[in-house]
């Protein structure tokens, strides 16, 4: 039987399917931002009341118990080129990687990073008021990253091709967050640790694929993990100022 041509999205975003949580995570962003814009904005762009409202990451708010900030920044974008780039890049590489991990594992690692991303940012800043989806996106090139370095021994001659791959990914994604008039460098490094730690702690690899540093690195992955968080939660809401508070 004569394989089916592939559509136009199919080559720009490999594996592409709707029945998928990257997928409807994108759509739930372009609803977060159209509802943002509806909120209140300025020439197209969101005003910063309306992120705020809408849950961006804000280190008194978090602080005072308002948790929620370290996720729903993840729907959350300032203007129509961030959200097009964030939302272009986990697709063109998050429906290979949720047809490999599976859904639920997907879900997992995309969430996590997002997650860890913010938390990160917030320490380093919490009077920064953040959003995005490219704490998940650099996310996913951590978990490639872990990927790589986990098969080193197994890829032979395509090493260096996947290593300029992923320099090129890391170059692109640099250069698209300098477009972005206050770009998060700490909750871009804190999503790509978070997706390369987690990524090491779920492998599954057959036994004798193993490296010899296996157990090591899982065992190390872990206890880093757990660390980070414990610090970083105590240093973002025990220690976190009290205010100021927006006023919207």
């Amino acid at each position: 039987t004569p394989q089916r041509p592939e559509s136009l999205l199919e080559m720009i975003f490999p594996s592409f399917d709707t029945d998928t949580f990257v997928w409807r995570m994108s759509c739930l962003q372009l609803t977060n931002y159209a509802a943002s814009l509806l909120l209140g904005s300025y020439m197209g762009t969101p005003k910063l009341c309306s992120l705020y409202l809408l849950g961006a990451s804000w280190g008194p708010a978090i602080a005072s118990g308002a948790l929620w900030r370290l996720f729903l920044p993840m729907l959350l974008h300032a203007n129509a080129l961030h959200i097009f780039f964030n939302i272009f890049f986990q697709l063109r590489i998050g429906f290979g990687m949720e047809k490999q991990f599976g859904r639920r594992k997907f879900c997992l690692l995309y969430l996590f990073c997002g997650f860890l991303g913010n938390l990160l940012s917030v320490v380093a800043n919490p009077f920064k008021l953040a959003v995005g989806a490219s704490t998940s996106g650099f996310g996913l090139l951590g978990v490639w990253a872990a990927e790589v370095l986990l098969t080193w021994e197994l890829l032979g001659e395509s090493r260096m091709r996947l290593l300029t791959w992923f320099l090129f990914m890391i170059a692109s994604c640099v250069m698209m967050s300098t477009l972005s008039p206050s770009v998060d460098f700490m909750g871009h490094f804190g999503g790509a640790l978070a997706g390369f730690l987690l990524a090491i702690i779920l492998a599954d690899m057959r036994e004798e694929h193993r490296p010899s540093w296996y157990g090591k690195a899982k065992a190390t992955a872990k206890s880093t993990t757990a660390f980070l968080m414990l610090c970083c939660l105590i240093k973002a809401i025990t220690l976190g100022p009290d205010g100021p508070m927006p006023f919207c």
